[in-house]
């Protein structure tokens, strides 16, 4: 049994306050994936980060600093939840087992500064067995192509899986709240 956290990205205040959406965390795939993971054996959690509409690294480094991370750690983030990921890896220096990224967003414009004011540094490479980015090519969200050509050229040996009509991930854009595709990618 290994330790496999999945994380939230960002959402607007909108959303974020409105009682038409669930919590980040069990929204769109996320509640999917968990119980397969869940009936696979793993101790799966989906930690719910502070104010997502205005996220601050300090407190949702604090808030994730509670779950045990080891060598054996699978950690797959979506969007922002992805930038938050690696600067956390870069600042605590943990190594993990398998690191998956969908949809990446790292802020390129700086719109959410200083939540995301950092640097990949090609060293994580060495913390991570396994990096993994996936990507639709009908993305919907400003930056992320951005974010996925620089996790490409600093990570060489992230394995890159496109998709077609996935937009950003999201529930409305996939049409289900099945992921099969990353469940294998997760269990490969």
């Amino acid at each position: 049994m290994k330790n496999i956290y999945i994380l939230h990205g960002c959402c607007d205040k909108d959303e974020y306050f409105s009682q038409k959406y669930p919590s980040p965390s069990n929204f769109h795939w996320f509640p999917w994936l968990q119980k397969q993971l869940l009936m696979a054996g793993h101790n799966c959690q989906t930690p719910e980060l502070p104010a997502a509409y205005k996220p601050d690294y300090p407190l949702w480094k604090k808030v994730f600093s509670h779950f045990p991370i080891d060598s054996n750690t699978c950690l797959i983030a979506h969007s922002c939840g992805c930038g938050f990921l690696l600067r956390y890896l870069q600042d605590t220096n943990q190594t993990i087992d398998k690191l998956i990224m969908v949809a990446p967003w790292l802020d390129p414009y700086r719109t959410r500064a200083p939540f995301l004011d950092f640097t990949p540094a090609p060293e994580l490479e060495n913390q991570i067995k396994d990096i993994h980015i996936l990507y639709s090519e009908d993305e919907s969200v400003e930056g992320v192509k951005e974010s996925v050509d620089v996790l490409l050229n600093t990570y060489k040996n992230a394995k890159l899986h496109t998709f077609k009509e996935h937009g950003h991930f999201c529930l409305d854009e996939m049409g289900t709240e099945a992921f099969p595709e990353l469940l294998e990618v997760i269990m490969s």
